[in-house]
């Protein structure tokens, strides 16, 4: 089997697992959210204006399917975390997504504050605790047990949420293997590689691998960062280990020539505006 076919096969197997697993979640949500609703009041019916707790229980079992649903049909990475923030704050008075960078925290999108939030304050809510006396509650978004995220919420419903967070995790995870499965099946898709000598071709198709995994496993970041002109400040930890991992490979009288690296840069990450990923170009080992 060629890696083609394993890779094709790994994929398959993972979109089978993620909707085994969505219709698990569907019952096990409704079951949990049933079992915990209270038992509908006897006779006389409630007030015209008061729905009964069962007409609740529905309303909120719906609200979590659709929230499913609509994370399940995004199609992309950044509107998986849209998703995610828009069901979440159907459940919940305040939601924020959070994002996670070499230690960093960044707030993706945020809904129901009076004011933008402060993220380090967000951040520090205890992650191993379900909720607090306030209603909080910050539950880490892990992909392949990465955390690269997390929602943070007040006055929503724990078990709702926590499935919301497990499914958009998945999300992201089986998009991520698909993303990477077109790359490789592309990368042999441009023409301008296969101009030059031998080592200036494995020269371009190595920086692209490297700002693609970039992109690939930032995606949010990186959107982001174009939004708001910052992908630098956003992304520099990830691009300065990969500008090592290409400089240690490449040759050095390949680099002097051309810097493919920071030409990959601008046109995968910065979408061609150069002012968004001006670095400084330095060899391994240099200390200036």
């Amino acid at each position: 089997m060629t890696f083609d076919d394993e890779l094709k096969h790994a994929f398959e197997a993972l979109t089978a697992r993620l909707q085994t697993e969505l219709e698990r979640q569907i019952d096990a949500a409704k079951a949990v959210l049933a079992a915990a609703a209270p038992p509908p009041p006897p006779p006389p019916p409630p007030k015209e204006e008061e729905a009964a707790p069962s007409a609740r229980g529905a309303e909120a079992d719906e609200r979590l399917v659709e929230g499913i649903r609509s994370i399940d049909n995004a199609r992309s990475l950044s509107e998986i975390l849209d998703a995610l923030a828009s069901a979440a704050a159907r459940d919940a008075s305040r939601v924020a997504v959070l994002l996670t960078s070499g230690g960093e925290w960044r707030a993706w999108r945020t809904s129901g504050f009076d004011q933008e939030p402060d993220v380090a304050t967000l951040a520090a809510v205890a992650a191993d605790a379900s909720h607090d006396s306030r209603g909080r509650v910050r539950l880490p978004l892990a992909i392949s047990g990465e955390t690269v995220g997390a929602l943070y919420a007040e006055d929503g419903r724990v078990t709702a949420l926590e499935i919301l967070v497990r499914h958009a995790a998945r999300c992201l995870e089986s998009m991520t293997a698909f993303k990477t499965a077109r790359a490789l099946a592309r990368e042999d898709q441009h023409p301008g590689d296969e101009t030059g000598s031998d080592e200036e071709v494995s020269a371009r198709r190595y920086a692209r691998l490297l700002v693609s995994e970039i992109k690939l496993y930032h995606e949010a970041e990186v959107v982001a960062g174009r939004r708001e002109r910052d992908l630098m400040s956003r992304l520099g930890g990830e691009i300065t280990r990969a500008r090592v991992l290409y400089d240690q490979r490449v040759p050095s009288h390949v680099r002097r020539r051309a810097d493919y690296f920071n030409d990959e840069l601008v046109r995968t990450l910065a979408e061609g505006d150069a002012s968004l990923v001006e670095t400084r170009k330095y060899e391994v080992g240099s200390t200036k």
